[in-house]
């Protein structure tokens, strides 16, 4: 790419406020035709309001964007589709009670002479979408049933569905721009060979000219793949720097106006009695070839103790926190001890009576509730302290919601501010401060740093170690194997529902980790 050509996209002093909170304040840098963009920053520096503004979501702000050599004025982001510019969102934008196919064609739907919704032909073209994410997504299938990982390629599917469809309509020579794919956060459900697998379509998708701007807080992503990184903080632009100039480090700082040296977490931590002993625990899979979720699962946890579950999507660590949750499909077998007692819940409220929480790792699905304020998000899980006569006290619950608040640093204009109106970030925050005020015995941490950067992530990090040198138990999941080496103290790991290796720390490497995950080291 010359630097003397035009640029493709020009933001001139953008900015958008939500109420008292500026989103964005007087962003201004440009996008290359055919590039690929990262756009880095923390929770809340702005990343994703200005993308949703460049893709219509957003269309009432300051400033303005010139794309193609004209400015951009979008009433929705129909028009956004019609200049080219498609985005695949963080937070999955898909109807879950639809099938697959609907959501792909959802508002671009085919139909037959008849001006009959034409589902065959959908469900075809869906297929053959598939085809290039070399992925097996039954096109019938509804959404909701889908993990989120799958959900995931559905969004991109959709994506390129619109890119071709505007392209092919347009008849690909008479756009006023090459086409602009926004990816925010796209791997953050990913395992590490759909990561691969997503990077060789990209590569594909710009040799057919396709300009990505790429929302990312994996560093390794950021600089196997950008062109350049432009970085935003507090709303505000702080630069924009070739790749090969800069180092994850510098980016890091960039983001958090600090430098994020190493960090020891665990250190001298001493677990103590027993809280959860899990012996012989199987979850059926009725009606699949593999018969069992998971299969004769045995392991314990201790007071500040942080116990790490690995392996590869589909592994079965999500459907193992949900039976310890009384939340799985199936009724689990086995035992399941409590502080020495047997337990066995029907419900996640009988788990949260008995003292287990869990931040489930969909929180768009399973943790938000878009109608509420952050107040009453936190408070949710817990309002007998904050009640009166079976009345909520305004006063108690403010109260209790602003210490959590100020305990987890959650960004928010206030405690009655929509949750909505927060970042990814710090929703999760929230989510979090709601299971904790529930003083639970054992925390279950499905994912919890999914999408969050990394000023957020060291944050959470801290925060385990502190919970566990209280006496909490801990069992946390996560996709990432460093994330789990740098906060558990064990690590076990699943592969197709069984446990086919366990480590201590000081004995984790990422290569064992992985060849536990991908069963070439079983342990009976």
């Amino acid at each position: 790419m010359s630097a003397t050509l035009p640029p493709l996209i020009r933001f001139e002093g953008v900015t958008k406020r939500f109420h008292a909170v500026t989103a964005l304040e007087n962003v201004s840098f440009d996008v290359q035709a055919g590039e690929f963009l990262a756009l880095c920053g923390e929770n809340g520096a702005g990343k994703s309001t200005l993308m949703k503004i460049l893709s219509g979501v957003i269309t009432n702000y300051d400033g303005q964007i010139v794309v193609g050599g004209q400015r951009l004025q979008l009433t929705g982001t129909r028009d956004a589709e019609e200049c080219g510019i498609s985005i695949i969102h963080q937070e999955l934008n898909l109807v879950g009670d639809l099938s697959v196919a609907a959501n792909i064609f959802l508002g671009r739907e085919l139909r037959n002479s008849f001006g009959l919704l034409d589902d065959r032909r959908m469900e075809q073209e869906a297929r053959a979408l598939f085809e290039p994410l070399e992925c097996h997504i039954d096109p019938r299938q509804p959404v909701r049933t889908l993990r989120i990982g799958d959900q995931q390629l559905v969004e991109i599917a959709k994506a390129l569905n619109t890119e071709h469809r505007t392209q092919t309509q347009s008849g690909g020579s008479v756009r006023k721009s090459s086409p602009i794919l926004i990816m925010d956060e796209p791997t953050s459900a990913l395992t590490e060979s759909e990561v691969e697998r997503l990077f060789r379509i990209i590569t594909r998708l710009r040799q057919r000219g396709v300009t990505i701007i790429y929302i990312s807080h994996k560093m390794d992503e950021v600089f196997q793949n950008a062109d350049r990184i432009t970085v935003l903080r507090d709303g505000k632009v702080v630069k924009t720097l070739n790749r090969a100039a800069t180092s994850p480090r510098e980016i890091t700082g960039l983001m958090v106006g600090r430098d994020i040296g190493e960090s020891t977490f665990g250190a001298d931590r001493e677990p103590g009695v027993v809280v959860l002993n899990v012996q012989n625990l199987s979850l059926p899979w009725r009606g699949h070839v593999r018969e069992w979720r998971l299969k004769g699962i045995q392991f314990s946890v201790r007071q500040g103790e942080v116990v790490g579950i690995a392996g590869l999507m589909g592994a079965g660590r999500t459907e193992l926190l949900e039976c310890l949750y009384g939340a799985s499909p199936e009724s689990p077998m086995g035992t399941i001890e409590l502080n020495g007692s047997p337990v066995k819940f029907a419900h996640p409220e009988e788990a949260l009576r008995a003292g287990i929480a869990m931040v489930t790792e969909d929180r768009k699905r399973f943790g938000l509730f878009t109608t509420m304020n952050v107040r009453e998000h936190i408070t949710l899980s817990s309002l007998a302290p904050t009640s009166d006569a079976g009345f909520i006290s305004a006063a108690r619950e403010n109260a209790a919601a602003g210490a959590s608040i100020k305990s987890l640093q959650v960004k928010t204009a206030g405690s009655s501010a929509p949750i909505t109106s927060l970042s990814g970030g710090n929703q999760q925050k929230c989510i979090i401060a709601r299971a904790l005020r529930t003083e639970p015995k054992l925390l279950l941490l499905d994912d919890p740093t999914r999408g969050i950067d990394v000023g957020a992530k060291a944050e959470i990090y801290h925060l385990i170690d502190d919970l566990c040198r209280k006496g909490l138990a801990i069992i946390l999941t996560s996709s990432e194997l460093p994330e789990l080496i740098a906060v558990c103290d064990r690590i076990l790991v699943l592969c197709e529902g069984r446990i086919t290796g366990e480590f201590l720390r000081g004995k984790f490497t990422e290569q064992d980790l992985m060849e536990a995950a991908t069963a070439h080291s079983l342990v009976s």
